[in-house]
């Protein structure tokens, strides 16, 4: 993907230390759950998974809107 443009922000990125059974088993929900709600966030453009623990969020307000936050 490379650096941004001038004028462009950066999607923040980070690496998830927790397979999706570990976050399913946290929060007392199935992994289809947990993936199914990943895929909708991905098909949102929400997030990207560069792989299957590091994400980039191309759509922070999507997401803070999301999560209960505006």
């Amino acid at each position: 993907s490379g650096c941004p443009h001038q004028g462009e922000i950066e999607a923040p990125s980070f690496e998830l230390p927790l397979t999706r059974s570990d976050m399913a088993d946290y929060l007392g929900l199935t992994i289809e759950t947990v993936s199914r709600q990943i895929t909708k966030l991905k098909s949102r453009r929400v997030i990207k998974l560069t792989d299957n623990r590091h994400f980039d969020v191309p759509d922070v307000a999507a997401l803070s809107q999301l999560a209960g936050r505006e």
